[in-house]
């Protein structure tokens, strides 16, 4: 049944207690009940076409794959004879760091020649009803773009395709393509292959055409690259693919020219060497050339088959000071270079020059570090600004250690030039020995000398040049693949059960958001919580929409659903303050439409029902209705007893049928209803009424349109305000709050009147809603759509 306000005794509205956080909930819950549960077929069906929505989705959409693969990036291997006191103090960090390395897997450079190596430029689609396959392995022919860059950038062209199979040609926009040549198209050449044993598609086929940058970005937006775990130096490939076997080779592409790039980056100083090596050995084997013919020379000339014992100990000492001098000079040329590297580095110039010779472990440490800076560097160059965080570090790294490999080659530089020096002098100590050895013989030893020298360091360069081939032969990438790429049985995307939970999702969210909105463009009052939340009045009762449009829906025996209400608000009056002497009712609104009349009559009646003696004023001077519903004489009445003209008894009108109900029409429509109440004759006739009658009620003008209501009620004992859903404007409520605070219509309560159902609701859910069954399938449709 309907809910009803309890006031205290004397009329004031009883004590509302603050609401706590339960409180709230429950009355969260509840407008959520009222305002969307109450429409749950709409709910239902919305939920229903979602569904079937979905499964044409998935039936229609183009499934897409996850190719996975695994990476091991292993630590770099020390180099024979380098120091280990730079890596213990881990100045510059790891060899490996495997966020650069995840950086190169996914930068835009390897993307491009893995786009290049596979072709992906040029796509065969087969054409269907509903939507384009890719016919990557169905295709009967392979198109190679010799000259991608030539493609135009902007949409991906579908250019129309025919596959001749007889005569070995392809129609492109109508124009005929032999196989196995390269012909001269608007993107550049291209050689177009068949492939066998692939038949010739049923349905309509078309190229797609995807210019350069499209096609890397392409491969880039479908490539996740990502470390196993932070400890780990395990990464992760994952790509998104339409075509599995597409993403299987376009992973593993990628991971053979990643691995590629790495060796070729490890070669450069093993290539640098050995060219260093080969311009060494080309200088000395024409000055041995030179040397073992002025030998062959002077011996034929001089007869000398042989020197003595002696002179061969001072050639021998003096070979050896002469070897230790030409290392030496080598060492030096060496250092010459490498300060020459560190001073006047060119952009571009990636690699340390070779270190032959040198034998100093901190300066092989610095020069390896510096290197290895230096390519670490030119591998970030390729997939980050030059004002990365990275990059700057690394620029300060390269800066510190520029400085201590100058200062390590200074000091090396003035040991090597004592050390020779020291040789020299040796030299022209031994020198002058071999003076007294005669004349031919001493000859014979100085050119024997250079012989020997010479072939000592042509012997030293060709074993480096042996020991560089080998460790350029024997270069590999510092990655083993763990796991190759392989593509999922089933696809990923879409997802079965996510696209349902999201059709449904948005379709309880779409009919929602159409409940809300409507509610917010409402500007009437549309539930009772509306007139709570701004005004703290009570209300007594709720009355529901009646479809029969009968103005008396309350009569003796009557069990209908209005006429029980009519009945609770009956027993609510004694708790507004009407009892004993206090028995004058107003009834009043807003504006003209909202039911007071309605009220003020079956209140009226069911007050009847009960044997009491009750007085119905149709104090609506300027538009009566209760005559008029009623089917009453409407003169004489109101007006001629405050004119004067008529006395009480000739104004009352029993009520056929009813010996209880009596009403006072309005009489004839004055041009001044205000100051008739103001004469001074109401208060007599209201006094007489009360003597002659056990209530009086008194339906007035609307308060928000003229001031009769407000000056009918200092005569009253109880105001009854009447408030209709979807006709009482919302501004009104303002109003009604300052009545009531302000006691200007005196004790006042509202009745809120037309409540209909919403939605197809059968219960209160807490809002005063009472149960109603649909009666039939046409108004069980019509009460679906009722927001």
């Amino acid at each position: 049944m309907n809910n009803v306000h309890i006031s205290r005794p004397n009329g004031q509205p009883s004590a509302t207690p603050k609401r706590g956080q339960s409180q709230e909930q429950t009355d969260l819950l509840a407008l959520i009940r009222y305002r969307y549960l109450s429409h749950w077929p709409l709910f239902l069906l919305a939920t229903v076409l979602a569904i079937a929505g979905a499964f044409a989705y998935l039936r229609y959409a183009t499934p897409t794959y996850r190719v996975s693969s695994t990476l091991l990036v292993k630590e770099e291997s020390k180099k024979i004879g380098e120091s280990d006191l730079l890596s213990q103090l881990d100045l510059f960090g790891s060899d490996k760091n495997i966020e650069n390395e995840m950086q190169i897997l996914s930068s835009r450079t390897l993307a491009n020649e893995v786009t290049r190596n596979l072709h992906l430029f040029g796509e065969v689609y087969q054409q269907g009803k509903v939507r384009d396959i890719l016919a990557y392995e169905n295709a009967p022919v392979e198109f190679v773009f010799l000259q991608p860059e030539r493609i135009r950038e902007g949409k991906p062209e579908q250019v129309p395709m025919v596959y001749d199979s007889i005569h070995r040609r392809v129609f492109l926009y109508n124009k005929a393509y032999p196989l196995f040549d390269t012909v001269n198209t608007r993107w550049g050449q291209m050689i177009i292959k068949p492939r066998p044993g692939v038949a010739v598609p049923h349905m309509p086929c078309y190229l797609k055409i995807t210019d350069e940058k499209t096609a890397t970005q392409t491969v880039l937006s479908r490539l996740q690259v990502s470390p196993v775990s932070k400890m780990a130096t395990v990464i992760n490939l994952h790509y998104a693919d339409v075509a599995p076997v597409r993403g299987e080779q376009i992973l593993n592409e990628l991971i053979r020219v990643y691995n590629r790039a790495a060796i070729e980056d490890k070669n450069r100083v093993a290539a640098s060497t050995m060219s260093f090596v080969e311009e060494r050995l080309r200088v000395v084997t024409r000055e041995l050339n030179q040397v073992e013919k002025e030998v062959e020379q002077f011996k034929t000339t001089a007869g000398i088959v042989d020197i003595s014992e002696q002179s061969k100990l001072f050639l021998e000492s003096v070979q050896e000071n002469d070897s230790k001098m030409s290392e030496a000079n080598m060492q030096l040329s060496v250092l010459d270079a490498i300060e020459r590297y560190v001073s006047n580095r060119q952009e571009g110039q990636n690699t340390v020059p070779a270190t032959l010779g040198l034998t100093d472990p901190v300066l092989l440490e610095l020069v390896g570090k510096l290197n290895e800076a230096e390519m670490e560097r030119e591998k970030l160059r390729k997939t980050t600004g030059e004002a990365s965080p990275v990059i700057q570090a690394l620029d300060r790294t390269i800066a510190k250690l520029k400085p201590a490999v100058q200062e390590n080659i200074r000091s090396l530089r003035s040991n090597l030039t004592a050390g020779k020096d020291k040789l020299e002098a040796a030299n022209s100590r031994f020198m002058g020995m071999l003076r007294t050895v005669p004349g031919k013989e001493r000859a014979l030893l100085e050119v024997s000398r250079q012989q020997i020298i010479k072939n000592n360091i042509y012997t030293f360069l060709l074993q480096k040049r042996e020991e560089t081939a080998l460790a350029y032969a024997a270069a590999i990438s510092d990655s083993r693949i763990v796991d190759a790429a392989q593509a999922d049985a089933v696809p990923f995307a879409p997802r079965k059960l996510t696209v349902l939970a999201l059709a449904i999702g948005l379709g309880i969210a779409f009919v929602a958001a159409l409940i809300t909105l409507r509610d917010i463009m409402n500007r009437e009052i549309e539930q009772r919580s509306d007139v709570e939340k701004a005004t703290d009045a009570p209300i007594v009762a709720e009355i529901m929409h009646d479809d029969n449009k009968e103005s008396v829906v309350i009569a003796d025996g009557k069990r209908s659903l209005v006429a029980e209400q009519f009945r609770s608000l009956r027993t609510s009056l004694s708790y507004i303050g009407l009892n004993g002497d206090n028995k004058t009712l107003l009834v009043t609104s807003s504006i003209s439409g909202e039911g007071k009349s309605f009220i003020s009559i079956n209140l009226a009646i069911s007050l009847s029902l009960i044997r009491k003696k009750v007085a119905l004023l149709e104090f609506d001077l300027r538009k009566p209705m209760i005559s008029k519903m009623l089917h009453v004489s409407r003169e004489p009445g109101i007006t001629n007893y405050l004119v004067g003209k008529s006395s009480i008894t000739d104004l009352i009108r029993p009520i056929p049928g009813n010996d209880h109900l009596f009403v006072i029409p309005a009489g004839v429509i004055p041009p001044n209803p205000t100051e008739l109440i103001l004469n001074g004759r109401l208060d007599e006739m209201l006094a007489k009424l009360k003597t002659m009658f056990d209530y009086v009620i008194i339906d007035t003008a609307p308060v928000g349109l003229v001031t009769d209501a407000r000056l009918l009620a200092p005569f009253t004992d109880a105001c009854l305000y009447v408030v209709r859903q979807n006709v009482t404007p919302r501004i009104h409520l303002k109003m009604i709050d300052e009545l009531y605070r302000n006691r200007e219509s005196g004790k006042l309560n509202i009745v809120f009147n037309g409540v209909r159902p919403r939605g197809v609701t059968t219960h209160t859910y807490g809002y005063g809603y009472v149960e109603e069954q649909n009666k039939n399938g046409k108004r069980f449709i019509k009460s679906l759509f009722n927001f």
